[in-house]
């Protein structure tokens, strides 16, 4: 959020008390009110920052549509959907891509964050901060990181403007509000925001109910872990009205010591629907208060069991008692309105708005702090100079991101006799603005020179970002099984920062760049089981905020291009289902870190001028017994850099050595990523199901920088998680279901992701006042962190819905 270095996250709300409806019969009209009125109540005054007047309104209208609810949608609306989904690719389209629905993320959902979620995904690596998937998170597919993963709510950007990261953290519990997410990998189809580099994730939520219903859900589990989150929809009232409103709050202790996360989310919709239009709008507020745990475990303690869950931040304090509010809190908050209107004759226009503010601060305890670096002047006591001090500080972001997205879509309902099923043309585009600022202040001193008062600001910056993007997109079903798409998009960034000239002063700055991002796909049917196809995109992407502000005009780096080359076979059978997917993405100008040190004096990225992804994936999923699923995949590939130089550090001349590496391995980029994941259905029934499954997942081997160093690499891993799931229906409400999981059943030590820094001295040894530093050889050290994960761990999860 504020580190372009820093992981991604994301995260998943609930509330302390757990509640069941303990009823013989199913709960309807006045009687559901009066036991959801005095539950919720009882919810609210544990979880003050939900209690708000809009969610007395939604429950006095839930019980109204018990009354009032269809029971079906409009045709109009149940052929159609509410919401054109322009990002969203097709199950005949060429593009590699993976469809979770919403029962199927309730089947595996405890509380974890969507990158956890989604830990079935080809080339899907995870991560987390705290060690135990809530909090700060983050994931890599095919090796790319966070900020190459373009990520959409209802085709709306969730990327951060600046770093294009995206913070799973900041939305608590999301997962349970989508209808559906899915996963395309590669260079996708056209999107909005930044451009996706090594996948594209799209969450849906403008599905509507027909009927009404509530749900409550209860999580328990290790490191303290609790979740509790509350659910209504209205249904449909008098065909036309629809309302929805989720609260969650989510706690954890985390495994990694200190690595606490406080979140805390809602989620508030609303929907008018009439034959030929709707209008949809959604709310949605998170806070997470988490204490900094992306310091990582220093190296030298990552072998030594009692120092598994170290955490060096907050530790500068001079009493060694580690400072508590060495914290994360932030707050941001999602308008989102949609409008869609059919024109007739298969045309469909969807117009998009949206609104992103958000606003907060890290806090941290620094010790010996040079009065230069905070804009302070030395100042005398007596007869001693005074040029340090330790001190408190936050640094904050205020931002606000808005701007509009338009679909116009034909498909026509007559098909000449050439086709076999209608064409689809879609125009499409966005425009956005963000404004960011950014400050940070003292807010307390041990030693303050005279007039300086508390909260004395020692940096701000402001910086704006617009984007634009205009794409044209068809899908044409031709006869004898063959289709084709075209996929044209025009895409135009600007950005507007304080940064530096060439001559070192600070100054405002612009930058702009016109990408054009084409993409065709190939189909062909080949029998009832089989189809073959083939796809092949080539995607731009700019640098971010960062790469700007700690440089100037003549060490910029310049922006990235990707070539993607996707050829795959798929098969589908009644009770098996598989693919097999050959990739090729060809990178020019890849930003990578390197080590140099600018004319600034930062360290950058740069770009590489050539690398490479090279590999296969395979996908299947088979049900050969009505008691027996078994589903997996695995991904073998190859990611070179065929030359790159690394800036090395000499402390002892304060220059730097340049060593050139020949075709080494892109950092976090493991050559084999594998999962398999066997059910076994105990009770399966129109009343009742219970299932078990066991759930193995290999991760090859890991680089943390681009040198193929092994002295700092991150062991192949194995991990194995058990659950086991019960449901019963029609007993208490709808249905009842228990979820219980082993994760890491072998509690295998390991360590999922980490950072490097290689320096030259052959004068000083730092290894004694840093625990980070480790010795390789001939004078050369390194400086790393780890982030270990939980050992053996367990989640249990109470789902009602009514």
């Amino acid at each position: 959020k504020f580190h372009s270095s820093e992981p991604c996250v994301g995260v998943t709300l609930s509330h302390p008390d757990t509640v069941i409806f303990n009823h013989p019969q199913p709960l309807k009209g006045s009687r559901l009110w009066v036991i959801l009125k005095n539950r919720f109540l009882k919810y609210l005054k544990s979880a003050p920052l939900l209690g708000l007047g809009v969610v007395q309104i939604l429950l006095l209208t839930f019980s109204f549509s018990t009354l009032s609810a269809q029971k079906n949608l409009p045709d109009s609306i149940l052929l159609k959907q509410v919401v054109i989904q322009s990002t969203r690719t097709g199950d005949r389209s060429p593009v590699p891509h993976t469809n979770f629905s919403k029962e199927k993320i309730l089947k595996n959902y405890h509380a974890q964050d969507v990158p956890f979620l989604l830990s079935a995904v080809p080339s899907l690596v995870e991560t987390s901060d705290g060690g135990t998937g809530i909090g700060y998170t983050g994931m890599r597919i095919r090796g790319s990181d966070p900020t190459r993963i373009n990520v959409t709510l209802n085709g709306v950007p969730l990327n951060d403007a600046e770093s294009q990261g995206v913070f799973w953290v900041d939305l608590p519990d999301l997962a349970a509000s989508a209808s559906e997410i899915q996963v395309q990998r590669g260079v996708g189809s056209s999107t909005n925001g930044a451009g996706a580099f090594g996948a594209t994730v799209n969450l849906d939520l403008s599905k509507i109910e027909a009927e009404p219903s509530a749900s409550l859900a209860n999580t328990l589990g290790s490191f303290g872990t609790r979740k509790h989150s509350f659910q209504a929809e209205t249904g449909l009232l008098d065909s036309k009205f629809s309302f929805s409103g989720r609260f969650s709050t989510v706690k954890s202790d985390g495994f990694i010591d200190r690595a606490s996360a406080d979140l805390n989310a809602f989620h508030l919709s609303g929907a008018w629907i009439s034959n030929r239009q709707t209008v949809q709008a959604h709310l949605l507020s998170g806070q997470e208060i988490t204490y900094q745990a992306w310091n990582g475990l220093p190296a030298t303690y990552l072998k030594i069991p009692a120092f598994q869950t170290f955490n060096t931040a907050g530790t500068e304090t001079p009493d060694g008692i580690p400072y508590s509010d060495e914290v994360d809190n932030y707050k941001q908050r999602h308008a989102l309105a949609h409008w869609k209107i059919d024109l007739k004759k298969g045309l469909f226009l969807q117009i998009n708005g949206h609104h992103t503010h958000g606003s907060g601060f890290y806090e941290q305890y620094k010790s010996a702090q040079d009065f230069e670096k905070y804009s302070l002047v030395p100042f005398e006591i007596g007869d001693s100079l005074i040029e340090k001090t330790d001190l408190i500080r936050r640094r904050w972001l205020d931002n606000n991101f808005y701007g509009g997205t338009f679909a116009l879509r034909f498909q026509p309902s007559v098909n000449p006799t050439f086709l076999s099923a209608a064409p689809k043309f879609t125009l499409g585009g966005a425009a956005s603005r963000y404004d960011g600022r950014h400050f940070s202040e003292i807010i307390w001193a041990q030693n303050l020179p005279p007039g300086i008062q508390k909260d004395h600001k020692y940096y701000e910056n402001e910086a704006q970002k617009t984007d634009g993007n205009l794409f044209f997109q068809t899908e044409i079903f031709w006869s004898r099984g063959w289709a084709t798409l075209l996929d044209l998009q025009v895409r135009r960034v600007d950005y507007r920062f304080l940064g530096f000239d060439q001559n070192l002063n600070a100054t405002d700055q612009k930058v702009g760049f016109t990408f054009f991002n084409p993409k065709f796909g190939l189909s062909k049917k080949l029998d009832e089981n089989w189809t073959a196809n083939s796809f092949f995109g080539i995607g731009n992407r700019e640098p971010n905020r960062d790469d700007f502000t700690q440089s100037t005009p003549d060490s910029r780096p310049k922006s990235e291009r990707l070539f993607d080359t996707e050829i795959g076979l798929n098969f589908k059978e009644n009770w098996l289902r598989g693919s097999f997917n050959f990739f090729r993405m060809n990178y020019k100008n890849q930003l990578v870190l390197d080590g140099r040190i600018n004319d600034v004096g930062a360290y950058i990225r740069t770009n590489v001028a050539k690398s490479h992804r090279t590999g296969f994936e395979i996908e299947f999923d088979a049900k050969p017994l009505y008691w027996l699923q078994v589903a997996g995949n695995v991904s073998v590939s190859q990611n070179k850099i065929p030359e790159f130089v690394e800036f090395l550090d000499n402390w002892d001349t304060g220059g730097q050595e340049k060593i050139t590496h020949k075709n080494t391995d892109l950092a976090f980029s493991p050559n084999v990523v594998s999962r398999l994941e066997s059910t076994v259905f105990l009770v399966k029934n129109k009343k009742s199901e219970v299932a078990a499954s066991l759930v193995g997942k290999i991760v090859g081997k890991q680089f943390l920088d681009n040198t193929s160093n092994n002295n700092t690499a991150l062991p192949r891993y194995f991990t194995l998680d058990f659950r086991v799931r019960a449901a019963r229906r029609e007993w208490i409400g709808k249905e009842i279901s228990l979820l219980c999981s082993v994760n890491n059943l072998l509690d295998a030590q390991f360590v999922s992701n980490g950072w490097t820094y290689r320096y030259r001295s052959e004068n000083y040894d730092d290894r004694a006042a840093n625990p980070y530093t480790r010795l390789e050889n001939d004078g050369i050290y390194n400086q790393t962190g780890y982030f270990p994960q939980a050992g053996r761990h367990f989640m249990a999860t109470v789902l009602a819905n009514f």
